[in-house]
C-alpha cells in the first residue's frame, strides 16, 4: 500500500516537473512577471512590443514603482484560482471556494466586495489593463472618479497590481495617472510591469 501511494505521488510530481520544464521554454514566471528597478533608469527610451515604431520614456514615477526583485521570487503555491470578471459567477456561491486557494488571480480590477458571496474577496495578483481607467473610472475626469479608483486600490493591501505598460502606444497617460495616484496616496499595493520577453511570449 505504501509503495502504491509513493508511486502515485512520484508520478504526479514527475508530471508537474515535466509541465514546468515545458512552460519554462517560453516564459519564466519568476523572472518575466515584472521588470525590476535595475532594468531601467529614469529617462530610458523603450519600444512598445506591439508597435515597434512608437516609444515610451521611463518616467521617475514609473521607475520608483518598479520592484527591486520579482514579486514571484521563490514563491510556490499548491493551489490557485484565476477569476475572470464576466457575469457567469453571479449567484454561483463560489466565493468561499475561491478564497480557499493559496493564490488568487483576478482580472482588470473587477469589483469584489459587492459580489463577495459569488467571487470571494481574496486577491493576491490583480491585472489592470490601462484601458480600465477610461472604461471603469471615467478617465479620472473628476475627483469622484479618482477617489473611487484609490478606494478600490486601497482594498488590495499587499496584493500585486500587474500593469502591462509596455505593450502598445495609447495607454501611457493612464499608466502615469495610476502611478501618480499610488504614490500620492501612499497605497500599499505592490506594482509589477510585465517584461518585454513575457509580452513577446504571449504574442507568439
Amino acid at each position: 500500500m505504501f509503495l502504491v501511494i509513493f508511486l502515485e505521488r512520484y508520478s504526479k510530481c514527475f508530471s508537474c516537473l515535466k509541465y514546468r520544464k515545458n512552460i519554462l521554454r517560453f516564459l519564466d514566471a519568476e523572472r518575466d512577471i515584472s521588470v525590476v528597478k535595475s532594468s531601467f533608469k529614469p529617462g530610458d527610451v523603450i519600444h512598445y512590443v506591439l508597435d515597434r515604431r512608437r516609444t515610451l520614456n521611463i518616467s521617475q514615477d514609473l521607475h520608483s514603482l518598479l520592484p527591486e526583485v520579482s514579486p514571484m521570487k521563490n514563491r510556490r503555491f499548491k493551489t490557485c484560482a484565476v477569476v475572470g470578471n464576466s457575469g457567469i459567477l453571479l449567484d454561483s456561491g463560489c466565493g468561499k471556494e475561491i478564497d480557499s486557494h493559496e493564490f488568487v488571480i483576478r482580472c482588470n480590477l473587477a469589483p469584489v466586495v459587492e459580489f463577495a458571496a459569488d467571487v470571494g474577496t481574496k486577491s493576491d495578483f490583480i491585472t489592470m489593463n490601462p484601458s480600465v481607467v477610461q472604461r471603469a473610472f471615467g478617465g479620472f475626469r473628476n475627483e469622484s472618479d479618482r477617489e473611487k479608483f484609490v478606494h478600490r486600490l486601497s482594498m488590495l493591501n499587499d496584493s500585486v497590481l500587474w500593469i502591462p505598460a509596455f505593450m502598445v502606444k495609447g495607454g501611457e497617460k493612464h499608466v502615469e495617472w495610476v502611478n501618480a495616484l499610488i504614490l500620492k496616496n501612499k497605497l500599499k499595493v505592490r506594482t509589477a510591469y510585465p517584461s518585454l520577453r513575457l509580452i513577446h511570449a504571449v504574442r507568439g
